[in-house]
């Protein structure tokens, strides 16, 4: 079995690091210490944190707890839902720590660094698109109410699941992801 690159375990690394303390309190040399390289290994791959910063954004957003589907047979919305529970539940059994590395990542870095700030934005517009085509299908099938805008929508879901997971480390305690989920699932999208 070949070893994996150098590359690849400094990239899990600072992913699991990131998550696990933020990028700040992260730095090059925690980071290749914790993979086992030697840090003139980690200049051969990056040229800075902030690039490693924005491929480790990349590829947790490449790999989204949030987007498998229990039964992709179900209804949008019930596809939807399992999905935000899904990622409920990893931050339940992580005792309300952690929660989402994108939203971390956008709160830490948007007023630092343009590189992070644009790839999180990228990550949570495809976020929100792939939340947007769930609302338009369930739309079609009379699952959802016909007047909304899809995307405006997402937009807010994806915003009000952010916050949700803010609160919820901060109180450590499901009550906010409890009104997520009535709000946007029992009120917001019921069908009329």
């Amino acid at each position: 079995m070949p070893r994996p690159s150098v590359r690849e375990v400094i990239v899990e690394t600072a992913l699991a690091e990131f998550h696990r303390s933020g990028y700040s309190a992260c730095s090059v040399d925690a980071i290749t210490r914790a993979a086992g390289v030697p840090k003139g290994s980690f200049y051969n791959h990056f040229r800075s944190k902030e690039e490693l910063g924005v491929e480790v954004i990349g590829r947790y957003a490449a790999n989204p707890e949030w987007s498998r589907d229990a039964d992709p047979a179900a209804a949008p919305l019930q596809r939807l839902r399992a999905r935000f529970g899904i990622m409920r539940d990893v931050m339940v059994g992580n005792e309300f720590t952690r929660g989402c590395l994108i939203g971390n990542m956008g709160s830490e870095q948007a007023d630092h660094s343009a590189a992070i700030r644009a790839e999180v934005d990228t990550d949570l517009s495809a976020w929100s698109g792939a939340i947007a085509e769930l609302v338009r299908e369930a739309q079609a099938g009379g699952t959802a109410p016909a007047g909304l805008d899809p995307d405006r929508v997402a937009r807010f879901v994806l915003n009000a699941w952010q916050g949700t997971v803010l609160r919820t480390k901060v109180v450590r305690s499901g009550q906010a992801f409890d009104d997520f989920f009535a709000t946007v699932f029992d009120d917001l999208l019921a069908a009329d």
